[in-house]
């Protein structure tokens, strides 16, 4: 099969053969590692039943991977002779219901896991790879802790460091910055990556926003970054004149939460609409609802680009796949990836921008306004 460019959309293929070629050897590709009545199988464990937006969320990277795998595939979802076929599973939003499908689907000769739409589920899938040795792409779950977590998991989005280093720039020189979470552990790592001289701890489950707002008045901040995981359109009101929010960019569906606050407020995101436009922009463009991409797109058609070499190298076991990624440069969607081999964090571009409100029925849109490359945003390893 010829993948042309498409293959990894801009991918430096001759230095990572250098790189991957004395770990692994690449299948032949007119049989892409097996016979055509064996498909290469990949398990997706979304989400379907639960939260509202991470069900928005897993629908949108499912999409980006379809989409996605098409593309590089020349539109024929094979490598080889062998089809591409994904397996869907619903995790319900249960670490422990995702951790049963994972264990059903390598059973079912998938070698290859996506999914993890939230940190618990995400940490949970990536121990399941690391026991049945299967790759595991966790899908929208930023925590650091899966950086490095074992030799199986690679990221396709940034890490929760990789975005605040991106928020820094928004920093005022001199100015009195504190930072607002859901508890404690995430207040504390915001603080120490931006130098914030306050921390506020509200629980998620919040319902005294006042409060909340006495609270950031009396920090006399003239900066407030929030790490909020649900969208409540009360806590942003309550945030006082003056203070300029910083936060990370949440799904489309959550940016009416902002209310008033989106008029000052600056983000950083791993992907908006319109950041960038290229091919396969226009592609994933024209092929999901509206034409609007959001960050799931992204980091879906980011995976299925992944997959496809992995299959290219190691169709057979996973221990093949992980050389054919380390080091892997490419491009898409996003340009100027590459997989840091140490401990699998994919370095990529991210956006700074904010929200305003365009046309006659007043619809928020995110306009991004600076990117930062990866030596910007890259944690030493």
């Amino acid at each position: 099969m010829n993948l042309s460019r498409r293959a990894v959309l801009g991918a430096a293929l001759g230095s990572l053969a250098a790189t991957a070629g004395g770990c692994a050897r690449p299948v032949d590709p007119a049989t892409g590692g097996g016979s055509a009545t064996k498909t290469l199988n990949i398990g997706l464990i979304w989400t379907r039943t639960g939260d509202a937006l991470t069900v928005a969320e897993s629908t949108r990277y499912e999409q980006g991977l379809r989409i996605g795998l098409s593309w590089v595939t020349n539109r024929i979802n094979k490598v080889g002779v062998r089809t591409i076929k994904t397996v869907k599973v619903d995790d319900k939003g249960d670490p422990a219901v995702a951790a049963a499908a994972a264990e059903d689907l390598v059973r079912r000769g998938c070698h290859v896991l996506v999914g993890g739409f939230t940190t618990p589920v995400a940490l949970r899938l990536a121990r399941v790879a690391s026991s049945r040795k299967v790759l595991f792409i966790p899908s929208m779950a930023t925590a650091d802790e899966l950086t490095g977590i074992n030799r199986y998991t690679f990221r396709d989005g940034p890490s929760t460091t990789q975005l605040l280093m991106a928020a820094r720039a928004y920093l005022k020189p001199g100015g009195r910055l504190a930072v607002l979470a859901a508890d404690q552990a995430t207040a504390v790592k915001a603080a120490a990556v931006l130098g914030a001289a306050t921390t506020i701890v509200a629980p998620a489950s919040t319902k005294d926003f006042a409060a909340v707002g006495k609270r950031i008045k009396a920090a006399r901040a003239g900066q407030i970054y929030v790490d909020w995981p649900v969208a409540a359109p009360r806590l942003w009101e309550a945030i006082p004149a003056g203070v300029e929010p910083i936060t990370v960019l949440g799904a489309r569906a959550t940016w009416p939460s902002y209310g008033a606050a989106a008029g000052s407020l600056r983000f950083v995101t791993a992907y908006a609409d319109a950041a960038t436009t290229n091919m396969a922009t226009q592609t994933l463009k024209g092929s999901v609802p509206n034409r609007r991409l959001d960050t799931g797109h992204a980091e879906g058609f980011t995976a299925s680009q992944m997959i496809v070499r992995a299959f290219q190298l190691g169709p057979q076991k996973a221990d093949d796949m992980i050389p054919a990624l380390e080091g892997l440069e490419f491009g898409g969607i996003k340009t100027g990836l590459s997989i840091r081999p140490g401990d699998h964090l994919l370095l990529n571009p991210l956006w700074g921008g904010h929200l305003t409100w365009t046309g006659a029925s007043g619809a928020i849109t995110a306009v991004t306004d600076r990117a930062f490359l990866p030596p910007e945003t890259t944690p030493p390893l």
